[in-house]
């Protein structure tokens, strides 16, 4: 399937997120705040609290746990990235199976990941750092906090076929732009307690997103192109 302005091959779009999707952010970033509060690994392994599943915002869950306040957490968040530690956040199964099945099928890999509070110059250098390092390839970087809408304005809506993300409101929002049946809520520890229309982990999303791959393929004629 060709553009009839371009000529350049035309194909079905995947989005998936990058924090809390295929990088374990929660799990990594609670360590590092132990270790930058000098509470331990131990409160948040073991501590008062129950481990974060989503009921509530990370900020308010990260707060109860550390007793801190916002600022102090902002405070944490900003080392945590000063230091480049999204380049040590460890991967989630199934993360570059997925991509690569994306990219094997044919369709067009978007990784998205939103705008941290405070914008820094290493953000993108870390983010790419990560994501080279994990061997994952992609086609396009989206980095907004707005991410879906962005997504949305810059290509055909009807090219795409999934939104894979982790938290509820992200969902929400790929929802509005592209349809309910189109985004799926990757599950792990940290979002338990949620749910939404569409659920699955990152390796039982593989054949689905991969169905989904196949019939925008059919539907549009798609047989002379791999």
């Amino acid at each position: 399937m060709l553009c009839s302005v371009c000529k350049e091959t035309i194909k079905p779009v995947v989005a998936i997120d990058i924090d809390g999707t295929m990088g374990d952010y929660h799990g990594h970033f609670l360590r590092f705040a132990s270790e930058y509060t000098g509470q331990g690994i131990e409160r948040v392994l073991e501590g008062s609290l129950s481990m974060y599943t989503g009921s509530n915002a990370f900020s308010v869950y990260c707060c109860q746990l550390f007793g801190i306040s916002i600022s102090e957490y902002r405070q944490i968040k900003l080392a945590y990235r000063q230091a480049g530690m999204k380049r040590s956040m460890p991967i989630i199964e199934g993360s570059r199976q997925i991509c690569k099945m994306v990219t094997d099928e044919g369709a067009e890999l978007w990784v998205t990941t939103t705008r941290p509070y405070l914008s820094l110059d290493n953000i993108v250098p870390d983010t790419t750092a990560w994501l080279d390092r994990h061997m994952i390839g992609f086609d396009h970087m989206l980095f907004d906090a707005d991410k879906y809408a962005v997504l949305a304005d810059r290509v055909d809506s009807g090219r795409v076929v999934a939104v894979l993300d982790d938290l509820p409101e992200m969902i929400q929002a790929a929802a509005k732009q592209f349809g309910k049946d189109i985004p799926v809520l990757i599950t792990g520890k940290f979002n338990k307690t949620v749910g939404a229309v569409n659920m699955a982990t990152l390796v039982e999303a593989i054949p689905v997103v991969r169905d989904r791959i196949r019939a925008w393929k059919e539907k549009h004629d798609y047989r002379s192109v791999r």
